[in-house]
């Protein structure tokens, strides 16, 4: 991408930051994307989802560690990559979203929270649905984790690995939603809300590819 583009409109965008006009109480920051959803990045993103040819995330993740500089993000920002439903992730054997936040924890030694938010509903896939569609087939896939709720979350840097109350506290906490593709933004939105109502101060959206 040679410029960062508004996470809700589309257009230029300063830094990546969602636009004023754009901004809601419950709606992303901000959007980082390294790049477009198209020949080689396309082939790329199919192997790693539907190959299982895993290795790819590295190649991936150095794309976007190459456009970091372009966006006003938070170095105090914890990764969460959207969750797969437990079927899908088991019939995949793995979260491309969570290999890609993994690398990226330990490339730039930052926090990740894998367990923060789950699927709760086994969605039909995104592909070829139109925005409205999009919107109506994600609404309400997300909540806040149980474990999480209870005090059992899951929060670790790229070397430590801590549970426990304080690990799970969404209030005043930042947040980067870690995906392949953004493409309408309707998945990232709706995990943003789900952030943002649970008292997350910032949520912004980071993907490989913009389609």
């Amino acid at each position: 991408m040679d410029k960062p583009i508004c996470a809700v409109c589309s257009r230029q965008a300063i830094g990546g930051r969602t636009h004023p006009g754009c901004l809601g109480k419950y709606t992303l920051d901000g959007l980082v994307v390294a790049c477009r959803y198209r020949g080689v990045i396309r082939a790329a993103v199919k192997k790693l989802k539907y190959r299982w040819v895993s290795a790819i995330s590295l190649v991936l993740v150095d794309l976007l560690a190459s456009a970091m500089w372009r966006y006003d993000i938070s170095d105090k920002a914890i990764l969460v990559p959207i969750p797969l439903y437990n079927s899908r992730k088991n019939w995949r054997g793995f979260n491309q979203a969570e290999l890609l936040a993994s690398e990226l924890s330990k490339r730039f030694s930052v926090k990740i929270n894998i367990n923060i938010i789950s699927r709760v509903v086994n969605t039909k896939t995104q592909v070829g649905l139109s925005r409205d569609e999009r919107k109506k087939n994600i609404k309400g896939a997300f909540e806040i984790s149980q474990s999480v709720r209870h005090g059992r979350g899951s929060l670790a840097s790229s070397s430590t690995h801590r549970s426990g109350p304080e690990a799970a506290k969404c209030k005043g906490k930042r947040y980067i939603l870690v995906d392949d593709v953004f493409t309408t933004g309707a998945t990232m939105s709706e995990a943003a809300n789900v952030l943002k109502r649970a008292g997350a101060e910032e949520v912004w959206a980071m993907a490989v590819a913009l389609d």
